[in-house]
């Protein structure tokens, strides 16, 4: 007879892996539907124009225009169909200029020295330009209402030791993981509120500890994986929201199933503990 309450668990166990397999496996179908669409692709031909910026650039086009979001060179505008505005004056970055040259050795020999200078250019922001509008993803918010399931993250979240902090978030990320402390934009309906503390508490399970080097999309797809599973369990469907969301961060389902193990682990610790008062009330 005592056999039976673990064997019960176990049947639990196993039926609630086979949900989140079943779970991911739609979500996977749903980011590779994004990646596919004559839409995304559009906005990957668009976005490969756009340069990747040095951290020091990067800082430098923040401190002469906070609100820039898009920046590209004159000519780069140009081909994308947009015109620099009369009047607009450039963000100054620093530019590579690599070099080369053959130099004739004391031997007789000749040699290659190569090296690299930086010389000031300007670019601008798509705010200071002109012109169609670019490609875009729309990636909406959960409007729906969760009240309990958010509660519930929320003591979650403190039974781990991790204080969430509800403020507005004016722009970026609707939350932020801060390895012990949660911020989250309460700006938005609580649906998405939950889905966003789902996404910084995979973070803060996965991503602080050393697990070994890992990207930032490979980060994204997995908390964003995790937030959809936990909240499909709990009557919330984000799909729209995450598929094309990790679709942006250049998820598609063969890293999703990569990660797999990792995803549905986390999302399954998440549940039960959620899940815990119902299990004391139910012994009660």
């Amino acid at each position: 007879m005592a056999s039976l309450p673990h064997a019960s668990g176990k049947d639990k166990a196993k039926a609630l892996r086979q949900r989140i397999d079943a779970s991911l496996d739609g979500l996977a179908q749903a980011v590779d539907d994004v990646r596919a669409s004559e839409t995304f692709r559009q906005f990957l031909d668009v976005q490969a124009r756009f340069h990747k910026y040095s951290w020091h650039n990067t800082l430098l086009i923040c401190m002469q225009r906070p609100d820039a979001t898009q920046v590209a060179g004159y000519r780069t505008w140009q081909k994308l169909g947009r015109q620099v505005c009369k009047g607009e004056g450039g963000i100054m970055i620093f530019a590579p200029c690599p070099w080369k040259r053959e130099k004739e050795t004391d031997t007789g020999e000749t040699e290659t020295e190569q090296g690299i200078y930086f010389k000031a250019v300007h670019v601008f922001d798509v705010g200071q330009t002109d012109g169609p509008d670019l490609p875009t993803v729309d990636v909406p918010t959960v409007d729906a209402r969760a009240d309990d399931l958010l509660a519930n993250l929320i003591r979650v979240a403190e039974s781990r030791g991790i204080a969430v902090n509800f403020r507005p978030i004016s722009s970026g990320p609707f939350g932020a993981s801060k390895h012990g402390s949660i911020d989250v934009d309460n700006s938005h309906a609580t649906g998405q509120q939950a889905k966003t503390l789902s996404h910084e508490l995979a973070h803060e399970a996965l991503h602080w500890e050393d697990r070994g080097p890992f990207t930032r999309s490979l980060a994204e797809l997995e908390a964003e994986s995790v937030a959809y599973v936990v909240c499909l369990h709990f009557g919330l469907n984000t799909e729209v929201r995450s598929s094309r969301y990790i679709a942006l961060w250049d998820g598609d389902s063969k890293a999703l199933r990569a990660s797999l193990e990792c995803i549905a682990n986390t999302a399954r610790d998440i549940i039960d503990d959620v899940e815990v008062p119902d299990a004391r009330k139910a012994v009660a």
